[in-house]
């Protein structure tokens, strides 16, 4: 207990040399680095002549033009250094804090940075490969601490997850595959201080890691686990008076309790990089078999470290104002995911739009397909087997062979609905529509044309919306006429992009501040989905999007209600901490 007390003490004493090292770090990417690559992404898609890139168009943007893609290809492998060298300049810093001598706050970013022409001089596009490959899919949780964001980028939608682990032997494929991922990192994290300060070769490098953790590996995993265990215990427990305090401030007046969650909210964000810190010293001191260096006491603080933790402390009071303020602002539309809310029936369905109607949603999202008639039916999946026991696709039935189907979900059992009929009963209940066009390769040429040309005057005389995974369902709707709003889906979040939409629906895990601050300087709405708990009603709030589609409308509207009426800072806060530990 004695020397976790002092090995804490000892970080505490180098807190301003951590904070200057990682804002350094993270305001040249945020500011330099992410700013140009959005940029030269943007200008490159721009050459090709496409609007978006999504998995629908990929092939056909990089094989457009022989340059562009080359160029394309050339950005990624830029990305590719970047993360490796953003990675590589932070365990230079570590190892710097682990050596015997004392250096101010600013002689110790100078001596990182020049140990970190090395990492230039050395590379190889085997190590960059191999550190990429390692913090990106093997050992993730190092490249969400570090913040890397090209590395961040890669990830499965929530919405892909949530489907894998619908049955029990895909979510134990899925905690296995995590539990082997986490042998080979132990496996291979000696690797890590080779390459970076002693600049083996890679396959040098690995056979070291390998041969060390030979025969020892319940050890070295039981250690790199404890090693994460502390680091997050350390954040809970000072995390836990802080929600405690806030929970009392809450009870106060509304002024004191903005205040007390603002300052609660820079203590969080100050308790969390001191969690990085100690688990990355942790982990850098046992690959290297070293520990922090015991500095001269001084009295009282340092003024540059007084300075540092003024600024940090300043910067996170700025971003807590917002997040904290931003809810309440900026109140988005709840919009029912399907037609249905918890189950209350078979999604696509007359029926359950008559009941979820009456929960008041802004928007009821519903699915519409082609038939085999020409005509249109209430169906979201390609397939009728899940719902109906029917191997078939919509496009292969006619509407009166269609809509004599009884459909079951969620212990209830309807008839599959004809758009007329589901058109003509929202109109009826005043309810607006978010109507999703999905297509397939069976549809008619001039499906669009006709849709339109038989709904969309009524589309437009009662509000209701479009959207579509399909590009050119936008487009066909705005020549149509532009004044009906059109959302373009996108389940994930690549270049930025310029279309004649007007707005954009995106898979919740995908989003992050990039998209929405460009989103901002255009005139284009968000929504986003698929929004069922605490953790994305407090990610889209803080990302201030325009609409959540849910299955749970309830559980959104009281969201929404309570920050409205009864701002719960602590709730916020909790929020918060948990958002910042969810990469895990």
């Amino acid at each position: 207990m004695k020397s976790q007390r002092l090995g804490l003490l000892r970080l505490y004493r180098n807190l301003d040399k951590i904070l200057l090292l990682f804002f350094t770090v993270f305001m040249l990417m945020e500011l330099a680095w992410v700013p140009f690559n959005s940029f030269a992404a943007e200008t490159l898609l721009k050459q090709t002549g496409y609007l978006f890139l999504s998995y629908t168009n990929a092939l056909k943007v990089l094989t457009s033009n022989v340059w562009v893609g080359l160029a394309f290809l050339a950005l990624f492998a830029a990305n590719l250094f970047v993360a490796y060298f953003q990675i590589g300049l932070i365990f230079m810093g570590l190892r710097n804090l682990l050596d015997e001598e004392e250096r101010s706050a600013f002689q110790f970013i100078k001596k990182s940075f020049k140990d970190s022409g090395s990492l230039i001089r050395y590379a190889r596009p085997s190590k960059v490969l191999f550190i990429a490959l390692y913090m990106g899919f093997i050992f993730p949780f190092l490249r969400q601490i570090l913040k890397i964001y090209y590395l961040n980028k890669i990830l499965i939608p929530e919405f892909i997850v949530t489907y894998l682990k619908t049955a029990l032997w895909m979510k134990l494929s899925i905690y296995a595959l995590g539990f082997l991922l986490f042998l080979i990192a132990v496996r291979l994290m000696f690797a890590l201080p080779k390459l970076f300060f002693e600049h083996f070769r890679l396959r040098d490098a690995i056979r070291y890691s390998l041969d060390k953790t030979k025969g020892h590996l319940i050890r070295y995993t039981w250690q790199l686990f404890w090693i994460l265990a502390k680091s997050f215990l350390f954040f809970l427990l000072s995390s836990i008076p802080i929600l405690v305090l806030q929970q009392y401030a809450d009870g106060q007046s509304n002024q004191i309790a903005l205040t007390a969650a603002v300052v609660n909210y820079c203590l969080i964000k100050l308790a969390y990089y001191f969690m990085v810190a100690y688990f990355l010293i942790k982990f850098v001191a046992f690959l290297t078999d070293s520990k922090l260096s015991e500095y001269r006491y001084r009295k009282g603080l340092p003024l540059m470290r007084w300075f540092i933790l003024l600024v940090t402390s300043s910067v996170f009071a700025l971003e807590g104002f917002a997040y904290l303020n931003l809810p309440l602002e900026n109140v988005p539309l709840t919009i029912s995911h399907r037609g249905v809310s918890q189950g209350n029936g078979v999604q696509n369905t007359v029926e359950s739009l008559e009941k979820t109607a009456l929960l008041k949603p802004d928007y009821i999202e519903m699915d519409v397909q082609e038939t085999k008639d020409g005509q249109f039916v209430m169906m979201h999946d390609a397939n009728l087997e899940a719902l109906a026991g029917i191997d078939a696709r919509p496009q292969e039935l006619t509407l009166q062979e269609l809509t004599a189907l009884d459909i079951s979900e969620n212990g209830h059992t309807a008839k599959i609905s004809s758009f007329d009929a589901y058109l003509k009963r929202a109109n009826q209940m005043g309810q607006r529509l978010l109507i999703e066009i999905k297509t397939s390769s069976l549809d008619s040429d001039d499906m669009m044309d006709r849709f339109l040309s038989q709904y969309g005057a009524n589309i437009k005389v009662y509000g209701h919306q479009i959207q579509s995974l399909d590009y050119q369902v936008i487009d066909k709707t705005v020549q149509y006429d532009e004044s009906i709003p059109t959302f373009f889906i996108l389940p994930y979040n690549t270049i930025f992009p310029r279309t004649q939409a007007s707005g954009y629906t995106m898979e919740y895990s995908t989003l992050d501040e990039n998209f929405v601050d460009k989103l901002w300087t255009t005139d284009k709405q968000l929504y986003d989905w698929t929004i069922n708990d605490a953790d994305s009603i407090g990610k889209s709030f803080r990302l201030g999007v325009d609409g959540m589609i849910t299955d749970d409308l309830e559980l959104v509207q009281s969201s929404i209600k309570e920050l409205q009426n009864n701002p719960d800072y602590a709730v916020l806060l909790m929020s918060k901490a948990a958002d910042l530990l969810n990469f895990v």
